[in-house]
Protein backbone atom coordinates (compact mmCIF):
# COMPACT_ATOMS: atom_id res chain seq x y z
CA UNK A 1 0.00 0.00 0.00
CA UNK A 2 1.52 3.23 -0.82
CA UNK A 3 2.34 5.02 2.63
CA UNK A 4 1.33 8.82 1.49
CA UNK A 5 -2.19 6.68 1.19
CA UNK A 6 -1.58 5.30 4.68
CA UNK A 7 -2.42 8.84 6.66
CA UNK A 8 -5.80 9.76 4.33
CA UNK A 9 -6.94 5.97 4.99
CA UNK A 10 -6.58 6.47 9.02
CA UNK A 11 -8.32 9.78 8.57
CA UNK A 12 -11.36 8.68 6.60
CA UNK A 13 -11.76 5.59 9.04
CA UNK A 14 -11.68 8.44 12.41
CA UNK A 15 -14.13 10.19 10.37
CA UNK A 16 -16.09 7.34 9.75
CA UNK A 17 -16.22 6.32 13.14
CA UNK A 18 -17.31 9.41 14.57
CA UNK A 19 -20.26 9.99 11.87
CA UNK A 20 -21.33 6.22 12.96
CA UNK A 21 -21.21 7.19 16.51
CA UNK A 22 -22.62 10.38 15.81
CA UNK A 23 -25.97 8.43 14.68
CA UNK A 24 -26.26 5.97 16.87
CA UNK A 25 -29.52 6.25 18.12
CA UNK A 26 -30.10 7.49 21.79
CA UNK A 27 -31.65 4.79 24.26
CA UNK A 28 -34.59 5.80 26.64
CA UNK A 29 -32.60 5.84 29.37
CA UNK A 30 -30.36 8.38 27.45
CA UNK A 31 -33.86 10.25 26.94
CA UNK A 32 -34.34 10.59 30.65
CA UNK A 33 -31.19 12.22 31.25
CA UNK A 34 -31.52 14.57 28.51
CA UNK A 35 -34.27 15.93 30.40
CA UNK A 36 -32.99 16.10 33.55
CA UNK A 37 -30.71 18.57 32.05
CA UNK A 38 -32.84 20.32 29.96
CA UNK A 39 -35.00 21.53 33.07
CA UNK A 40 -31.65 23.29 34.66
CA UNK A 41 -29.69 24.55 32.01
CA UNK A 42 -31.60 25.60 28.93
CA UNK A 43 -33.70 28.98 28.91
CA UNK A 44 -37.43 28.64 28.27
CA UNK A 45 -40.24 30.48 28.69
CA UNK A 46 -43.69 28.86 28.12
CA UNK A 47 -47.91 28.40 29.28
CA UNK A 48 -48.54 24.77 30.48
CA UNK A 49 -51.75 23.07 32.35
CA UNK A 50 -51.63 21.52 35.33
CA UNK A 51 -54.41 18.69 36.45
CA UNK A 52 -54.79 16.68 38.87
CA UNK A 53 -57.78 14.49 40.19
CA UNK A 54 -58.54 13.81 44.05
CA UNK A 55 -60.31 10.89 45.76
CA UNK A 56 -60.70 11.39 49.58
CA UNK A 57 -61.93 8.56 51.90
CA UNK A 58 -62.51 9.72 55.37
CA UNK A 59 -63.18 7.39 58.01
CA UNK A 60 -64.80 8.72 61.23
CA UNK A 61 -65.31 6.50 64.86
CA UNK A 62 -68.02 7.63 67.23
CA UNK A 63 -69.17 6.18 70.26
CA UNK A 64 -71.80 6.40 72.91
CA UNK A 65 -72.75 5.31 76.28
CA UNK A 66 -75.61 3.96 78.36
CA UNK A 67 -77.77 6.59 81.06
CA UNK A 68 -76.11 3.76 83.78
CA UNK A 69 -72.30 3.86 82.10
CA UNK A 70 -73.03 0.08 81.16
CA UNK A 71 -72.77 -0.17 78.21
CA UNK A 72 -70.92 1.31 75.15
CA UNK A 73 -71.84 1.43 71.72
CA UNK A 74 -69.17 1.49 69.12
CA UNK A 75 -70.15 3.27 65.46
CA UNK A 76 -68.11 4.86 62.17
CA UNK A 77 -69.13 6.14 59.18
CA UNK A 78 -67.35 6.14 55.41
CA UNK A 79 -66.91 8.93 53.46
CA UNK A 80 -65.78 9.57 49.97
CA UNK A 81 -64.98 13.31 47.81
CA UNK A 82 -63.91 12.99 44.33
CA UNK A 83 -62.60 16.42 42.32
CA UNK A 84 -60.80 17.57 39.86
CA UNK A 85 -58.74 20.63 39.03
CA UNK A 86 -57.30 22.02 36.15
CA UNK A 87 -55.06 25.33 36.57
CA UNK A 88 -52.73 27.39 34.19
CA UNK A 89 -49.29 29.14 34.32
CA UNK A 90 -46.67 30.56 32.89
CA UNK A 91 -42.54 29.87 33.56
CA UNK A 92 -39.84 31.58 32.19
CA UNK A 93 -36.03 30.10 33.49
CA UNK A 94 -33.11 31.67 32.42
CA UNK A 95 -29.34 30.88 33.15
CA UNK A 96 -27.70 34.13 34.12
CA UNK A 97 -23.90 33.81 34.78
CA UNK A 98 -24.30 29.91 35.53
CA UNK A 99 -27.07 30.63 38.27
CA UNK A 100 -30.67 29.38 37.37
CA UNK A 101 -32.91 32.24 37.72
CA UNK A 102 -36.97 31.39 37.35
CA UNK A 103 -40.22 32.74 37.79
CA UNK A 104 -43.76 31.47 37.76
CA UNK A 105 -46.93 32.97 37.82
CA UNK A 106 -50.54 31.90 38.32
CA UNK A 107 -52.86 32.47 35.53
CA UNK A 108 -55.83 31.70 36.76
CA UNK A 109 -57.56 33.90 40.27
CA UNK A 110 -55.66 36.38 42.14
CA UNK A 111 -52.23 37.69 40.80
CA UNK A 112 -49.64 34.88 42.09
CA UNK A 113 -46.11 34.23 41.90
CA UNK A 114 -42.59 32.39 42.74
CA UNK A 115 -39.06 33.98 41.99
CA UNK A 116 -36.13 31.80 42.37
CA UNK A 117 -32.50 32.51 41.97
CA UNK A 118 -30.55 29.42 42.76
CA UNK A 119 -31.93 27.90 45.73
CA UNK A 120 -33.53 31.17 47.25
CA UNK A 121 -37.52 31.05 46.33
CA UNK A 122 -39.60 33.69 47.61
CA UNK A 123 -43.44 33.93 47.19
CA UNK A 124 -45.39 37.47 45.65
CA UNK A 125 -48.94 37.77 46.73
CA UNK A 126 -51.30 40.17 46.65
CA UNK A 127 -52.40 41.97 50.07
CA UNK A 128 -54.47 39.85 51.92
CA UNK A 129 -54.57 36.78 49.72
CA UNK A 130 -53.77 34.04 52.26
CA UNK A 131 -53.25 31.23 49.63
CA UNK A 132 -50.84 28.91 50.70
CA UNK A 133 -48.45 28.51 47.97
CA UNK A 134 -47.41 24.85 47.26
CA UNK A 135 -47.65 22.13 44.43
CA UNK A 136 -47.12 23.30 41.03
CA UNK A 137 -46.13 26.58 41.61
CA UNK A 138 -44.02 26.57 44.59
CA UNK A 139 -40.18 26.35 44.50
CA UNK A 140 -38.60 24.85 41.56
CA UNK A 141 -40.26 23.97 38.56
CA UNK A 142 -37.76 21.38 37.55
CA UNK A 143 -38.45 19.99 41.39
CA UNK A 144 -42.18 19.34 40.73
CA UNK A 145 -41.85 17.89 37.38
CA UNK A 146 -38.58 15.94 36.83
CA UNK A 147 -37.94 13.03 38.73
CA UNK A 148 -34.72 11.39 39.93
CA UNK A 149 -34.38 8.17 37.34
CA UNK A 150 -30.68 7.01 38.62
CA UNK A 151 -32.71 3.94 40.40
CA UNK A 152 -35.58 3.52 37.57
CA UNK A 153 -34.10 0.14 36.13
CA UNK A 154 -34.78 -1.64 39.17
CA UNK A 155 -37.86 -0.81 39.54
CA UNK A 156 -39.76 0.39 36.25
CA UNK A 157 -39.49 -0.72 32.77
CA UNK A 158 -38.62 2.18 30.32
CA UNK A 159 -39.87 2.24 26.62
CA UNK A 160 -40.37 4.37 23.16
CA UNK A 161 -44.09 4.29 22.69
CA UNK A 162 -43.38 6.64 19.50
CA UNK A 163 -43.39 10.26 18.32
CA UNK A 164 -45.73 12.77 18.47
CA UNK A 165 -46.34 16.36 18.97
CA UNK A 166 -46.65 19.20 21.76
CA UNK A 167 -47.01 22.95 21.35
CA UNK A 168 -46.18 22.45 17.82
CA UNK A 169 -42.81 21.04 18.57
CA UNK A 170 -41.66 17.46 17.58
CA UNK A 171 -41.78 15.14 21.03
CA UNK A 172 -40.28 11.67 21.25
CA UNK A 173 -42.85 9.65 23.54
CA UNK A 174 -41.57 7.05 26.55
CA UNK A 175 -43.57 5.08 29.01
CA UNK A 176 -42.68 4.41 32.15
CA UNK A 177 -44.10 0.94 33.78
CA UNK A 178 -43.76 0.50 36.99
CA UNK A 179 -43.11 -3.34 38.05
CA UNK A 180 -45.71 -3.68 40.54
CA UNK A 181 -48.27 -2.44 41.71
CA UNK A 182 -46.77 -0.22 44.82
CA UNK A 183 -45.71 2.57 42.12
CA UNK A 184 -47.49 4.68 39.58
CA UNK A 185 -47.24 5.49 35.92
CA UNK A 186 -45.78 7.79 33.84
CA UNK A 187 -46.20 9.01 30.00
CA UNK A 188 -43.24 11.35 29.23
CA UNK A 189 -43.36 13.70 26.05
CA UNK A 190 -39.91 14.74 25.73
CA UNK A 191 -39.01 18.14 22.85
CA UNK A 192 -37.05 15.94 19.87
CA UNK A 193 -34.66 18.71 19.90
CA UNK A 194 -33.76 19.84 23.30
CA UNK A 195 -35.33 16.47 25.05
CA UNK A 196 -37.06 19.22 27.53
CA UNK A 197 -40.06 17.72 29.12
CA UNK A 198 -43.39 19.24 27.07
CA UNK A 199 -46.23 16.91 28.74
CA UNK A 200 -46.48 14.54 31.28
CA UNK A 201 -49.14 12.00 32.73
CA UNK A 202 -48.90 10.15 35.93
CA UNK A 203 -51.67 6.99 36.00
CA UNK A 204 -52.55 4.42 38.91
CA UNK A 205 -52.46 0.96 38.58
CA UNK A 206 -55.98 0.52 36.39
CA UNK A 207 -54.71 3.17 34.45
CA UNK A 208 -56.45 6.43 35.69
CA UNK A 209 -55.22 10.06 35.30
CA UNK A 210 -53.90 11.56 38.60
CA UNK A 211 -51.84 14.25 37.54
CA UNK A 212 -51.33 15.58 33.40
CA UNK A 213 -49.00 18.45 32.90
CA UNK A 214 -48.50 19.79 29.52
CA UNK A 215 -47.15 23.44 27.70
CA UNK A 216 -49.51 24.72 25.54
CA UNK A 217 -46.91 27.34 23.98
CA UNK A 218 -42.74 27.38 24.70
CA UNK A 219 -39.92 29.29 23.59
CA UNK A 220 -36.63 27.60 24.12
CA UNK A 221 -33.29 29.34 23.71
CA UNK A 222 -31.84 32.80 23.09
CA UNK A 223 -35.62 34.69 23.09
CA UNK A 224 -35.83 34.28 26.93
CA UNK A 225 -35.31 38.10 28.05
CA UNK A 226 -34.16 38.76 31.60
CA UNK A 227 -36.80 41.19 31.73
CA UNK A 228 -39.59 38.73 31.86
CA UNK A 229 -37.87 37.19 35.04
CA UNK A 230 -39.26 40.50 36.75
CA UNK A 231 -41.65 40.47 39.33
CA UNK A 232 -44.95 41.33 38.01
CA UNK A 233 -47.13 42.39 40.66
CA UNK A 234 -46.28 45.90 41.84
CA UNK A 235 -47.55 45.83 45.70
CA UNK A 236 -47.34 42.20 47.04
CA UNK A 237 -46.60 40.31 50.05
CA UNK A 238 -43.37 38.06 50.43
CA UNK A 239 -43.08 34.91 51.58
CA UNK A 240 -40.00 32.97 51.83
CA UNK A 241 -40.36 29.56 50.81
CA UNK A 242 -38.22 26.49 51.30
CA UNK A 243 -37.64 24.55 48.07
CA UNK A 244 -38.58 20.96 49.05
CA UNK A 245 -35.43 18.85 50.11
CA UNK A 246 -33.97 16.24 47.69
CA UNK A 247 -32.85 13.03 49.40
CA UNK A 248 -29.47 13.60 48.64
CA UNK A 249 -29.12 16.51 51.08
CA UNK A 250 -29.96 14.18 53.84
CA UNK A 251 -28.38 11.70 56.50
CA UNK A 252 -29.44 8.15 54.81
CA UNK A 253 -28.47 6.56 58.25
CA UNK A 254 -28.84 9.17 60.94
CA UNK A 255 -29.93 8.35 64.52
CA UNK A 256 -33.85 7.81 65.07
CA UNK A 257 -36.66 7.10 67.67
CA UNK A 258 -38.65 5.50 65.22
CA UNK A 259 -37.92 3.25 62.56
CA UNK A 260 -40.48 1.45 59.74
CA UNK A 261 -41.22 -2.49 60.48
CA UNK A 262 -42.37 -2.36 56.65
CA UNK A 263 -41.98 -0.51 53.54
CA UNK A 264 -42.42 -1.20 50.01
CA UNK A 265 -39.79 -3.22 47.64
CA UNK A 266 -37.12 -1.03 46.48
CA UNK A 267 -38.12 1.83 48.11
CA UNK A 268 -34.88 3.25 50.76
CA UNK A 269 -34.50 5.73 53.86
CA UNK A 270 -33.11 8.74 52.13
CA UNK A 271 -34.03 11.42 54.94
CA UNK A 272 -34.19 12.17 58.66
CA UNK A 273 -35.36 15.12 60.18
CA UNK A 274 -35.94 14.00 64.46
CA UNK A 275 -35.15 16.56 67.18
CA UNK A 276 -36.39 14.88 69.84
CA UNK A 277 -38.63 11.53 70.98
CA UNK A 278 -41.87 13.68 71.47
CA UNK A 279 -41.12 16.53 68.35
CA UNK A 280 -42.59 15.78 64.88
CA UNK A 281 -40.21 13.51 63.30
CA UNK A 282 -39.98 12.90 59.86
CA UNK A 283 -38.58 9.57 57.62
CA UNK A 284 -38.04 9.70 54.07
CA UNK A 285 -38.14 6.75 51.75
CA UNK A 286 -37.47 6.55 48.00
CA UNK A 287 -37.12 4.46 45.02
CA UNK A 288 -35.24 6.99 43.02
CA UNK A 289 -38.61 7.85 41.11
CA UNK A 290 -41.02 7.93 43.47
CA UNK A 291 -40.92 9.43 47.33
CA UNK A 292 -42.99 9.28 50.19
CA UNK A 293 -42.54 11.12 54.10
CA UNK A 294 -43.79 9.41 57.13
CA UNK A 295 -44.98 12.00 60.29
CA UNK A 296 -44.98 10.74 63.36
CA UNK A 297 -46.24 13.25 66.66
CA UNK A 298 -47.62 12.57 69.96
CA UNK A 299 -51.46 12.51 69.37
CA UNK A 300 -53.52 15.91 69.77
CA UNK A 301 -55.47 16.78 72.57
CA UNK A 302 -58.81 16.19 70.40
CA UNK A 303 -57.38 13.12 69.10
CA UNK A 304 -57.64 12.46 65.20
CA UNK A 305 -59.99 10.00 63.05
CA UNK A 306 -58.54 8.36 60.67
CA UNK A 307 -58.32 9.54 57.08
CA UNK A 308 -57.27 8.10 53.42
CA UNK A 309 -57.02 10.87 50.90
CA UNK A 310 -55.40 11.17 47.55
CA UNK A 311 -55.04 14.34 45.67
CA UNK A 312 -53.60 13.86 42.31
CA UNK A 313 -50.76 11.51 42.50
CA UNK A 314 -50.04 12.50 46.20
CA UNK A 315 -51.86 10.06 49.15
CA UNK A 316 -52.46 11.11 52.35
CA UNK A 317 -52.78 8.17 55.28
CA UNK A 318 -53.35 8.94 59.12
CA UNK A 319 -53.39 6.15 61.52
CA UNK A 320 -52.90 5.59 65.27
CA UNK A 321 -50.37 3.84 67.36
CA UNK A 322 -50.56 2.99 70.60
CA UNK A 323 -46.84 2.10 72.59
CA UNK A 324 -44.83 2.55 75.48
CA UNK A 325 -44.88 6.18 74.81
CA UNK A 326 -48.30 6.75 74.15
CA UNK A 327 -50.80 7.29 71.63
CA UNK A 328 -49.54 8.76 68.31
CA UNK A 329 -50.53 9.87 65.35
CA UNK A 330 -48.94 8.93 62.17
CA UNK A 331 -49.33 10.20 58.67
CA UNK A 332 -47.68 8.90 55.72
CA UNK A 333 -47.54 11.34 52.86
CA UNK A 334 -46.44 10.21 49.46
Amino acid sequence: MNCAAAPLLVAGLSLGLAASAAETPRTPADWLHAMDGAFRELDYDGVFSYYTATRAQQVTISQSQSADRRERTLGYGVGYRSAARLATFRVVHKVVDGVEHERILHLDGPPREILRVGDKVVGLLPPGDDFALGGAAAGSYARVFARRFEEVPDNYQVAFAGNDRVAARSAVRLQVTPKDADRFGYRLWLDADTGLLLRSELHDVEGAHLEIFQFTAVRIGDGVANADLEPGIGKAVRRELSPPQTPEQGPAAAETFWRAGWVPSGFRKANVSQPSASAVNTLLFTDGLAAFSVFIETMPAAGAGSVVSRNGATVLLTHAVRGDGGEHLVTVVG
